[in-house]
């Protein structure tokens, strides 16, 4: 699917803080003004006409010629390029026809002056959909065009933009989820040479940077509840079973225990670093499974790698 896309991008500004965008994107159009460009001019694409006529209106200023090689983009052959907008806490990006319409009623505060008909409609996901195109989880070089206050240019992050729709991934970043990926293979081994204590005291540090704030030690008191844990943003107790290792037949007479005590706990987190054979926990029933991997991709995350090499 990639090759059906332009190798070219441009971003568009669909109108002044994107008044036309509900329009372009419903209809599947990019909408644009230019009132001071006659409609046959548009129409014809008569770049030479159009030329002589914007440095007649601002001359020599440097306006001129941007607002000039924003119209040539639109006019000029536009099914050459992607074109990409920011709105709605998205990228968009959609492919176009040559050729424009022109408004009838010149211009509403629905429509600009002329728009360009989708061929690819405008979309917020790469291509498959495999992507939610948000702009919080895209690179600053790519979103740093959502700020740019002219209609049309050519972005910085073009590169970038085809990249992402073709759900490419960045030689850079494949290196690293290969070494992040070796280190909590590395990570998995450590936690599971750890003693019963430090084990114990590894899934409190988790917890405890999660959000999770220990109230009691009840192993004795409680038979097969190891820690009683709440977390004050959701106003959840859980309680916790931390195991060296485990078969599925412990995990279902924990998740017993776990059901008949539903009164007070909202979930349960069984972390067990060696477990014998695969634990499924019952369908839909809040009980989160910690394994060696599962522990160990949290313990990256969190920055307890050096801690866990500490103790052993």
């Amino acid at each position: 699917m990639t090759d059906v896309l332009p190798g070219s991008v441009r971003y568009v500004k669909n109108g002044a803080g994107g008044q036309w965008w509900k329009a372009a994107r419903d209809n599947g159009q990019i909408h644009a003004g230019w009132r001071s460009v006659p409609a046959p001019l548009r129409l014809a694409a008569d770049m030479v006409a159009i030329e002589s006529l914007i440095r007649a209106e601002f001359g020599a200023k440097p306006g001129a010629t941007q607002d000039y090689n924003a119209l040539r983009t639109l006019l000029d052959r536009p099914s050459q390029h992607l074109w990409v907008t920011f709105q709605d806490g998205c990228m968009w990006w959609c492919t176009v026809c040559d050729g424009i319409e022109t408004n009838p009623e010149v211009e509403t505060k629905d429509r600009g002056h002329f728009w360009l008909t989708c061929a690819t409609p405008w979309s917020n996901h790469s291509l498959g959909g495999a992507r939610h195109l948000v702009t919080t989880e895209l690179p600053g070089i790519v979103t740093t065009t959502a700020g740019y206050q002219a209609t049309v240019c050519e972005p910085k992050g073009a590169r970038e933009i085809l990249r992402i729709i073709r759900n490419e991934e960045d030689s850079d970043a494949h290196k690293a989820a290969l070494a992040r990926q070796a280190y909590e293979d590395a990570v998995a081994k450590l936690v599971a040479r750890l003693g019963p204590k430090d084990f114990e005291v590894l899934v409190d540090l988790i917890l405890s940077r999660t959000g999770w704030a220990r109230l009691a030690k009840l192993g004795g008191a409680t038979e097969g509840i190891d820690v009683e844990v709440e977390n004050i943003a959701s106003d959840e107790i859980a309680f916790v079973q931390v195991k060296s290792t485990a078969t599925q037949a412990v995990l279902d007479d924990y998740t017993a225990r776990f059901n008949a005590r539903r009164e007070r706990y909202n979930r349960m987190i069984f972390a067990v670093h060696s477990p014998k054979g695969t634990l499924t926990p019952p369908a839909g029933q809040p009980i989160a499974i910690w394994t060696g991997p599962d522990i160990a991709r949290r313990v990256v995350k969190l920055g307890l790698g050096d801690w866990v090499a500490t103790r052993l």
